[in-house]
């Protein structure tokens, strides 16, 4: 049980370390003073010198998502089996799809911007709309499914996890961060370009102190 433990707080830790890697790589791809001013037309700005340093960073650490939620599904399989798995499931499509929209980014920059005044823009911006920019709704549909599966397994476990945890479920999370715009735009010009992984840092981070916690009470 002991070993249990902590080869689920590695994959939990390695989730988090996803979440920090890849988020310093979108700051580093997305981040503008004034806001981000939409998920397309950032790319319009974004210093390209800078943005090639967090493609890097994101490419390195979007793996390890993986291993979280690898994590995540250890975690609750003792709550109920199946939808532990289809946690990971869910978890795993959703980093695949994030994956290849996220490594488009840089390459997308450069092209807007190389393009930008010329008869070509409008062919590239509808090309990348159509063939990368869609994935980014397909990734929101599985974190509204793995929000749906951690709420429930959070309010059938066994493990004695508090029910309000249930609250704090990625999708919430993420209208949280990305709403910050609006209520805190000093904070949120800072963390809405990186809103997923924010939500990632939390949610792995909430299930880490919940394992050390239920590892004292062992």
């Amino acid at each position: 049980m002991k070993l249990t433990h902590k080869t689920v707080e590695v994959l939990l830790f390695l989730g988090l370390l996803a979440s920090i890697i890849v988020g310093f790589g979108e700051y580093f791809l997305h981040f503008l003073p004034e806001g981000p001013g939409g998920e397309i037309e950032m790319l319009f700005k974004v210093p390209l010198e800078r943005a090639s340093k967090g493609h890097f960073l994101v490419i390195i650490g979007a793996p390890l998502y993986f291993a979280g939620y690898y994590g995540l599904m250890l975690f609750f399989q003792s709550t109920h089996k199946s939808l532990a798995y289809l946690l990971l499931i869910l978890g795993v499509l959703s980093f695949f799809v994030g994956g290849i929209w996220v490594a488009s980014r840089y390459f997308a920059a450069e092209v807007f911007q190389r393009s930008a005044n010329t008869d070509d823009f409008q062919f590239y911006l509808n090309s990348y709309l159509e063939h990368y920019q869609i994935l980014v709704w397909a990734l929101r549909v599985f974190v509204a499914g793995i929000s749906i599966v951690y709420i429930t397994l959070v309010l059938k476990n066994k493990i004695g996890m508090p029910k309000w945890l249930a609250l704090f479920n990625p999708i919430v999370l993420l209208i949280i961060i990305i709403s910050s715009l609006a209520w805190f735009k000093s904070l949120g010009v800072h963390i809405t370009p990186i809103a997923m992984n924010v939500t990632h840092f939390i949610f792995f981070g909430i299930v880490l102190l919940q394992l050390k916690k239920n590892q004292h009470q062992s």
